[in-house]
């Protein structure tokens, strides 16, 4: 299945579908939960440890259509700014979930390609690419495992058309889709609550979560965990709680410690190292979120004594996923240094790392990430609890759909969500239908029209003066795709005028 976003006035006669059931009074809206999910693990990805995503190469194949996201985005910034929204939109869930979002690389294999559903050496578990989705998206996601078994799952597309004006800071702000289209690679649906990024439509700028957006994602993940050194009553937020590193010293004079986690934007962790006798006379100390989390490191070095620490030096990274080193040289057995680490509050303050120390002579390799390979499964529906299972299309590659929380999964352009069973879309309008997809049944001059959503199997109903038509969607994506189209090219300037359910 598709997740997307929706513009919400790229056709000024399409005005924004207002339900009934959404609560009118501006100060409540925040204090209600009105997020849906896909639901937690294993109806998600099996691994929050470590989810990675990469950009798609341009060319890439999707469902034989070529990936243009560098193309797109090139024409008006630079890589590294466009990008960097992309960052800036995983750290944004990563801050509140208990999971570790990693940029990799990718080497443009189709996509959906066979391969592992997660940790595919070739691509990231998250890929992003760029293609041709009409007028009416911004972005579609296939939704995460278990929807789609395989490597497509969780893949997001953003349009290329040139009527998606795509900006920073202003509409359509990019990371406020990104933001958006992570939030359903995650195994969140779209939220009721219009101020949330996970609102079904682009309604403005969203660059921080809601009360609501946190409460899906945390219904999923649960909220951000502490390390080892920072649970079960212990703690090293202070020098003089400083971890003790000498029993990770190897035979070779080094230390790797993973699994680390800032986990609050103010938290601070101290540990403390003893120089071996097998020293060469230099320490290097490295903190790396590198291939581990969007996490923008700070290491401080003091020199330990019976005071104060003194402090000898820092570096410091606004990089999201970055590696930062220190070097001191002239160290001597038995001298004690304390190693100080937090998160950049210019970058991401918080999220996975690693700790290394090398006092010998050694190069010493990065920490590897966390096992978190998951080979293609097959795809799963969601169940008897669900009214029903769609597929979506780009190019042409299905993907694997469902109707969530009241809403029709929809596919290709154009793309309106409405509402299913229990809530019915009654429609009025003096407008002419529109064939392009080649319905000639649905073809009606009409004066007066209705038409009628309802789920179950999905129904159309259209009632004009010349033609009467009801046709059963069922799975067939065909029948789906010209229902779509022919919704979300309804020129309805008579407005919509209500749900009712």
């Amino acid at each position: 299945m598709f997740a997307y976003l929706r513009k919400s006035a790229l056709s000024s006669s399409k005005p924004s579908v207002k339900r009934s059931a959404r609560p009118l009074l501006e100060n409540l809206e925040e204090r209600l939960l009105l997020y849906s999910t896909y639901g937690p693990p294993p109806n998600t990805w099996a691994y929050g440890s470590r989810i990675t995503y990469s950009f798609m190469p341009d060319g890439t194949s999707v469902g034989g259509t070529p990936s243009a996201l560098f193309q797109t985005m090139n024409a008006k910034f630079s890589t590294a700014t466009w990008e960097l929204q992309f960052q800036k939109a995983a750290a944004v869930w990563e801050a509140v979930a208990n999971i570790n979002l990693a940029q990799v690389s990718d080497d443009g294999s189709p996509e959906s390609c066979n391969g592992d559903q997660q940790d595919d050496p070739r691509f990231g578990d998250i890929r992003i690419g760029a293609v041709n989705l009409g007028t009416g998206v911004l972005g579609e996601t296939f939704l995460p495992p278990p929807f789609n078994g395989g490597t497509a799952a969780g893949d997001m597309f953003l349009n290329s058309n040139p009527v998606a004006t795509w900006n920073i800071n202003s509409a359509y702000d990019l990371e406020t889709v990104a933001i958006h289209e992570f939030g359903h690679a995650l195994g969140l649906g779209e939220s009721q609550i219009t101020t949330a990024c996970m609102y079904a439509y682009y309604n403005g700028t969203k660059q921080s979560l809601t009360s609501d957006d946190i409460a899906g994602i945390q219904s999923v993940w649960g909220a951000p965990q502490y390390d080892q050194f920072n649970s079960n009553g212990q703690s090293n937020g202070t020098f003089t709680k400083a971890t003790n590193l000498n029993s990770y010293i190897d035979s070779n004079g080094q230390i790797a410690v993973p699994s680390l986690r800032i986990t609050s934007p103010t938290q601070v962790e101290w540990f403390s190292v003893t120089v071996p006798a097998s020293t060469t006379g230099t320490m290097v100390v490295t903190d790396q979120s590198t291939n581990l989390s969007m996490l923008s490191p700070t290491l401080w070095l003091y020199k330990a004594g019976s005071g104060l620490p003194a402090a000898l030096g820092s570096v410091i990274s606004t990089a999201y996923g970055a590696t930062v080193s220190y070097s001191l040289s002239g160290v001597q057995a038995g001298q004690t240094y304390l190693i100080r680490t937090f998160g950049t509050a210019a970058g991401d303050p918080t999220g996975g790392f690693g700790l290394e120390v090398n006092f010998g002579s050694v190069s010493q390799p990065p920490i590897a990430p966390p096992y978190t390979v998951v080979a293609q499964q097959p795809d799963q529906g969601r169940g008897s609890q669900d009214a029903s299972v769609g597929l979506l299309q780009i190019g042409n590659l299905w993907g694997r759909g469902d109707v969530l929380a009241g809403m029709l999964p929809n596919i290709g352009p154009g793309v309106v969500e409405a509402p299913v069973n229990p809530l019915q879309l009654s429609v009025q309008t003096s407008d002419q239908f529109s064939d392009t997809d080649g319905l000639a049944a649905l073809v009606a001059s009409a004066n007066s029209s209705q038409s009628q959503l309802s789920g179950g199997g999905v129904s159309l109903t259209v009632t004009g003066s010349q033609t009467t038509t009801s046709l059963d969607s069922g799975s067939t994506p065909s029948i789906l795709q010209a229902v779509d189209y022919l919704i979300g090219n309804w020129n309805d300037q008579d407005g919509l005028s209500s749900f009712t359910g």
